[in-house]
């Protein structure tokens, strides 16, 4: 007697079905986790990596094979590379964000030590040649110090002071000027020559202090390499050598392309014997 065959076509396709559905669905995932994996190391790509930098280049997802989907384990592979990069990128951030707070705290702690040190320097009487005695008569006003005009034309005005000598003069119009623009874009060259209306005087205390204010107060200024350099010039002029090598190492070290470093720190480390 010839046995009947129990496995109906339509049972068949049901097994079929449940086998290949699991697959199709693990397929559909992976390929989904893949995708967000990309965006994100693309996200992190963009942080780290200038565009068209042979490293910030798109990797298009693998294309589905001809009448079959994409194979598991090239997506797997994939994957995994992918997610290795986005820790190394994402590493290099958390590693860049570190040193940048590492810096602005010695900076932090470096004002504070030359602040330190130029109260205790004026209260020994060390600096009591440097007391300023503005060149002004009863009859002057604020109204005086600054001509009427934009900006431009008083920042002109108070910096054409410093060219022609008249620094006591100066002082007080870039003095005014910073009062009534401290965000202006010119402030941080206004602070400068604040502070070499001092340095010229030979008022070291007091140009220490506003080349000091200056790179502190406006970091992102084109003075910022000569406010170091003069901040390193003035210490030194004060006898204190050390901390003069101090700053002019610190311009060598944030500022090493600019002119005040390639140029003008040389010699200066030299009279302030650095090692």
């Amino acid at each position: 007697m010839r046995r009947k065959n129990i496995f109906s076509p339509a049972i068949i396709l049901i097994v079929v079905m449940a086998v290949m559905l699991p697959i199709s669905s693990y397929a559909q995932s992976t390929q989904k986790r893949l995708e967000n994996i990309e965006k994100q190391l693309k996200a992190v790509q963009r942080k780290v990596f200038k565009s068209g930098s042979k490293l910030f280049k798109e990797e298009p997802l693998a294309e589905p094979e001809a009448g079959g989907s994409v194979r598991l384990a090239d997506i797997d592979a994939r994957l995994s590379q992918l997610e290795s990069q986005l820790r190394q990128l994402t590493g290099r951030i958390e590693e860049g964000n570190y040193q940048t707070n590492k810096i602005k705290q010695q900076l932090e702690v470096m004002a504070r030590d030359y602040e330190f040190r130029l109260n205790e320097l004026e209260k020994s009487g060390s600096a009591g040649s440097n007391i300023i005695k503005p060149e002004v008569t009863p009859d002057t006003t604020v109204e005086d110090i600054l001509p009427a005009g934009s900006q431009e034309q008083q920042y002109s005005y108070a910096q054409k002071l410093v060219t022609k000598g008249q620094y006591a003069k100066a002082e007080g119009a870039l003095a005014e000027f910073l009062k009534r623009y401290p965000e202006a874009d010119l402030a941080g060259n206004a602070q400068y020559w604040l502070g070499q209306t001092y340095y010229v005087r030979k008022m070291y205390t007091k140009a220490t202090r506003a080349f000091l204010e200056g790179y502190n107060n406006y970091p992102q200024s084109p003075k910022s390499p000569a406010f170091l350099l003069k901040i390193g010039m003035s210490l030194n002029a004060m006898g204190e050598k050390k901390d003069a090598c101090d700053a002019y190492r610190e311009l060598a070290s944030r500022f090493p392309d600019s002119m005040e470093s390639k140029n003008k720190r040389p010699p200066e480390e030299k009279r302030a014997s650095c090692q």
